[in-house]
């Protein structure tokens, strides 16, 4: 008897170990691209029902990691509410063994240890008296990450629409370098804390995509003004801030900017942002301009932020996906979808910021009737169905039908 229940254990561990492989969440897949393997993650929305809506590409920073958006940011979310893919690939090790030498010497020389751990071919130059390398520059990352895409909608049976690319830091540089080739037709583009570097190539291409762009005026590492100093000697990392601004709003044709100063919840740490949008139907060009948080600091509503990253890309992102890319709160009324996503999931916001709204279903009770701010009301709570809400704000009311997946 003990012969068999110790058969029955194994097979029953051994089937619990299969189930637990295959519920894996992100899977880790391998490509060939430039005579290399490469790696990347693939993240599947959490409770989706049907072929996911959108991909969302996710491109680590310097030194970082493609698992970076499942432990240190909680991308994750967007993907769940929106129902989007992520794929989130994985930069090489620097490839020119004399600029490895060369970080060498400096991390002598400074007691700083440099290393090129993970580091994409984005067009980063470092400038700084005789030195003017760029980074990976023999590395094609723009070729890597179209073959991925490609392969991911094949592997999901997609089709080729609502593709975002989202970076942080050096993942940014990278998001901007693809965007000016965009090989593969992209939806619009998030860059946090990223910019664009002094060998960026593309640049006059007329490539055209909608920009969200967070940037500090603080930030310690990649400066707004595209240098600093250090140990005396000024260093240029990036194009000035307000010079990659400039050249996508007048690549995209967007008008003139709209200011204000984001309080979308009560401030509790000093830090200030201010939301700059250049309005264009289609491709428009929004950026929040942070003063007292560093590089590394990610914005949450639970910190005492005034805003939180994940709903502010959220909303950039469900503006602009196909079929209706209507912008953020900068177009005509009348044009602006009453609620967004929709299918919605666990959160969904309006084309205003605040006001009241009702839910019914479809025999016409009500669900519930309350007041929302920060353009945004919780959900969770609704059964899957068919709701009919009622939105007032400032004296209109508008109704629409939501889906609650």
């Amino acid at each position: 008897m003990n012969t068999i229940m110790k058969k029955y254990s194994l097979i029953i561990a051994f089937c619990l170990a299969v189930a637990g492989l295959t519920a894996a969440n992100p899977v880790r897949k391998t490509i060939q691209a430039g005579g290399l393997e490469r790696e990347y993650l693939v993240y599947t929305p959490e409770n989706n029902h049907s072929l996911p809506e959108g991909l969302m590409v996710c491109l680590h920073g310097f030194n970082g990691s493609m698992g970076n958006f499942f432990s240190d940011y909680p991308i994750y979310k967007i993907a769940d509410s929106l129902n989007y893919l992520i794929v989130a690939p994985q930069a090489l090790p620097e490839q020119s063994q004399s600029l490895i030498d060369e970080a060498a010497t400096i991390s002598l020389v400074t007691g700083n240890k440099l290393s090129l751990n993970a580091v994409w071919g984005c067009g980063l130059k470092v400038k700084a008296l005789l030195l003017d390398e760029e980074l990976n520059r023999s590395v094609d990352d723009v070729e890597f990450i179209r073959l991925m895409i490609l392969r991911t909608l094949e592997d999901f049976a997609l089709k080729a629409e609502n593709i975002f690319l989202t970076g942080t830091s050096m993942g940014g540089y990278m998001a901007y370098q693809f965007a000016l080739k965009q090989p593969v037709k992209l939806s619009g583009i998030v860059s946090i804390v990223g910019s664009m570097g002094l060998n960026i190539r593309g640049m006059g291409e007329g490539m055209k995509v909608p920009v969200c762009d967070f940037h500090s005026v603080t930030d310690e590492v990649v400066p707004y003004t595209g240098s600093m100093e250090s140990f005396g000697v000024k260093v240029s990392l990036a194009y000035p801030k307000q010079e990659v601004l400039d050249y996508w709003v007048q690549t995209n044709g967007a008008g003139t900017p709209v200011r204000e100063n984001v309080s979308y919840y009560p401030s509790t740490n000093g830090i200030t942002v201010e939301k700059i949008t250049w309005p264009h139907p289609e491709y428009e060009v929004v950026h929040y301009k942070m003063n007292g948080s560093n590089h590394s600091y990610f914005f949450r509503k639970e910190a005492g932020d005034c805003m939180d990253y994940v709903e502010e890309i959220t909303k950039f992102i469900a503006a602009h996906a196909a079929p209706r890319p209507d912008g953020i709160g900068f177009v005509p009324e009348q044009q602006q979808p009453a609620v967004y996503p929709n299918p919605a999931y666990e959160v969904i916001y309006f084309g205003v910021m605040n006001g009241n709204v009702s839910i019914c279903d479809f025999t016409g009770r009500e669900i519930l009737s309350a007041p929302f701010s920060a353009g945004q009301l919780e959900v969770s709570f609704l059964k899957p169905g068919m709701y009919i809400l009622s939105i007032r704000s400032d004296g209109t009311l508008r109704t629409a039908k939501l889906i609650k997946r």
